[in-house]
């Protein structure tokens, strides 16, 4: 083991001669060994913990990394389908098939899943410092393993039968070229909505589940100039750190709590995630109030309803602009922005 062990930490610890030292270099054999090992190596945080085994596992093996890395964490069961590129969404309920959305569409996969996968998940939440009990039995985390982000939702009991989750999986970074490309934007909805970023406006992506909000809000966050500073509440883990870009990420704390901190800091813009529980409203509604721009996520499904639903929680129409897509089904999954709306 201890020979293993060294070559293993000698990987960890090499540039670009890895290769011509090949010290890299395992053999099919010695990879659960290695696998076993790495999953005993800690960094500060859970994030740090994955990204160093998979940019080990990576070096070894690049085929295998995801697959290596889901194993030190007891995730081993998801690996077919975070390995397939064609995947968007895993449903795991202990005891009956995993479901699992292509971007062909729904189906139904020939496994079961186990309640030790929901309890890696569950365990993974606690190293975030995200805390499930029966009084607060949901909750949302991200992960990213190489290019892949993971948004992660949990529930217990007695909001569910039984402990399960349902896992989002974001594929690499998306780019408004892509985006024009797919025909999921227009040229001339994008110059709209650039206009609104320049004016201050405040931005509303709504639409049904998996219409695709979260990846055009992060669309929208890279045509915000880099140097305006920009504060991420709640749904952090699924914008990349650019170097390019002023920002401050903020998780699993209080979100009005922040928006008032977020004053101190002189910053611009504030990105709330998704508008889903009291919580969320309230930091809107106040951080519109006090001035800041700010940009979130809401699920609707036509811009009368989104309207309906931020009045009731008292928040105004002046200075709001709601981006309203649409999700259909076909011989694919088609995603649209299919209507905009400014006060």
């Amino acid at each position: 083991m201890y020979p293993i062990l060294k070559r293993l930490l000698e990987c960890a610890e090499c540039k670009s001669s890895c290769v011509e030292k090949g010290i890299c270099d395992f053999a099919k054999e010695e990879l659960p060994l290695v696998i076993k090992l790495l999953s005993r190596v800690f960094k500060k945080s859970i994030d740090e913990t994955l990204d160093f085994r998979y940019g080990v596992l990576r070096k070894i093996n690049e085929k295998m990394a995801i697959r290596g890395v889901l194993a030190t964490v007891g995730l081993e069961e998801l690996s077919p389908f975070l390995e397939d590129r064609e995947v968007e969404d895993i449903v795991v309920i202990p005891g009956r098939p995993i479901y699992i959305t292509r971007k062909s569409g729904k189906e139904k996969a020939d496994v079961t899943a186990e309640l030790k996968t929901v309890k890696s998940l569950l365990k993974i939440a606690y190293l975030k410092g995200v805390e499930l009990t029966t009084s607060n039995p949901s909750l949302r985390y991200g992960l990213k393993l190489g290019d892949i982000r993971l948004r992660i939702s949990l529930d217990l009991p007695p909001v569910v039968p039984v402990p399960q989750a349902y896992i989002r999986i974001h594929r690499g970074k998306i780019a408004v070229a892509d985006m024009i490309k797919s025909g999921f934007i227009t040229e001339e909805q994008l110059k709209i909505v650039y206009a609104w970023i320049k004016e201050g406006r405040h931005i509303v992506i709504t639409g049904p589940p998996g219409s695709g909000k979260t990846t055009l809000l992060s669309v929208i966050d890279d045509l915000i100039p880099g140097q305006l500073q920009r504060v991420y509440i709640d749904e952090a883990d699924e914008f990349d750190d650019d170097t390019e870009k002023n920002q401050i990420k903020i998780r699993n704390v209080n979100k009005l709590r922040e928006v008032y901190a977020s004053l101190n800091r002189n910053i611009d813009i504030i990105i709330i995630g998704e508008l889903q529980y009291e919580e969320h409203f309230d930091a809107f509604k106040t951080a519109v109030e006090i001035g800041l721009q700010t940009l979130a996520t809401m699920h609707a499904t036509s811009v009368k309803d989104a309207l309906k639903r931020l009045e009731r929680r008292g928040i105004s129409h002046e200075n709001l602009a709601i981006i309203q897509l649409a999700k259909r089904y076909g011989e694919g999954i088609e995603r649209r922005v299919v209507e905009l709306y400014a006060s």
